[in-house]
């Protein structure tokens, strides 16, 4: 399970989260730097690695066995990414892409546009933005609802992606709903909210991670998701939630 992202040394959010994620579904997680990050109470920064390494790292890991899946996280910029397609031209694998721009406390991450996360659609990848990241990259200014949230699902998953899931954290209301559209077909996945902390950082992290270890696997789509929804619960409150449930759109 290739991930490919930042480096956030606290391991609340990046790619030590993402092995973290991994590793709970049962996957074996292969890591590439992508950037080195640092995110404290006050302190924040980032450094790009280089295309030239990025590319070395990918290389590398090709060299010691298959990969089952990708999951897509801080990449800095349009050399990183053209790099990382370059290094995996030929993996004929499920990619999961989160499209991280900025970090939880609203600094920009990368240096990527709308265009270059709308030019990776293909039937093999999976997009998982919030609600404030799918309306970025849709270039609308906000989406207000679940219902808005499905529409934009559906408008990017007409753009060619495998799957689309919105999640719904930023969203108002006691009830959290993750919208799934899948082959023209849309599913909702509604839970109570749960409160969630300053250190509750990296939720979407490790959702596009568990759901790349899952279809990596070949795990069904709406499975799939479920899974990937209920290790995130896990980690904002260790007993789970029974009340998670997940019903298709009407």
């Amino acid at each position: 399970m290739l991930l490919v992202g930042g480096l956030e040394p606290s391991g609340r959010a990046g790619l030590l989260a993402d092995a973290e994620a991994v590793r709970a579904r049962g996957g074996a997680p292969l890591v590439v730097a992508a950037a080195v990050t640092a995110q404290g109470r006050r302190t924040f920064g980032w450094s790009a690695v280089s295309p030239a390494l990025l590319a070395l790292q990918l290389r590398a890991l090709r060299e010691l066995g298959p990969i089952d899946a990708v999951k897509l996280g801080m990449l800095p910029g349009p050399g990183q990414l053209r790099a990382l397609r370059r290094a995996l031209r030929g993996v004929r694998v499920p990619w999961v892409v989160d499209p991280v721009v900025r970090a939880s406390s609203g600094q920009r991450l990368s240096g990527l546009g709308r265009r270059d996360y709308l030019a990776l659609a293909g039937p093999e990848v999976w997009l998982t933005p919030n609600a404030v990241e799918a309306a970025w990259l849709l270039g609308v200014r906000k989406i207000e609802d679940a219902l808005e949230a499905r529409r934009a699902a559906e408008v990017l998953e007409a753009l060619g992606f495998g799957g689309v899931v919105v999640k719904g954290g930023h969203l108002g209301g006691r009830t959290v709903v993750d919208v799934l559209v899948r082959e023209g077909r849309a599913h909702a996945f509604r839970a109570t909210r749960l409160p969630r902390g300053p250190e509750h950082r990296g939720t979407g992290c490790r959702f596009a991670s568990a759901l790349a270890t899952e279809l990596g696997r070949g795990t069904a789509a709406q499975r799939a998701v479920a899974r990937a929804r209920a290790l995130v619960r896990r980690s904002l409150r260790p007993v789970g939630d029974a009340r998670s449930s997940a019903a298709r759109v009407r």
